[in-house]
Order: structure tokens, then sequence, then C-alpha cells
């Protein structure tokens, strides 16, 4: 059982391999003609805090709510 990592574990890494790279897409795209509103920004601020939402939740449903 030792082999597979945990299910905690492969929800992050699932998560990691598709926001890394989307994210290294965004930041490395050159200035065009963007819309009035920051598409890109927006969705990586929401890309970013859905990540630290997962974890806070997932380091909070593990760790701290079985211990009640």
């Amino acid at each position: 059982m030792a082999d597979q990592p945990c299910k905690v574990c492969r929800q992050i890494r699932i998560f990691l391999f598709i926001a890394i790279p989307l994210l290294v897409v965004i930041g490395t795209q050159p200035d065009i003609a963007v819309p009035s509103i920051p598409v890109e920004e927006m969705f990586t601020n929401f890309i970013a805090f859905a990540f630290l939402a997962v974890v806070g939740y997932r380091i909070y449903a593990d760790y701290f709510k079985k211990k009640k």
C-alpha cells in the first residue's frame, strides 16, 4: 500500500499538472491587444486562489477535522 500515493497527494498532483502549464503559457504570451478587462490576470488569480483554497480545505479536512 505504500507504493501508491494517498488520494490527496494524487489530487494535488493532478491540479499542479494542469495549473502550472496554464500559468506558464499565460505568463509567457507576448503582448497582444487585450480587452479592457484583464482576462489573463483574472484567470491567473482564479487558478492561484483555487489552488490555495483546495489545499487549505484538504489540510483542514484531513488533519484538523478528524481530531474533533
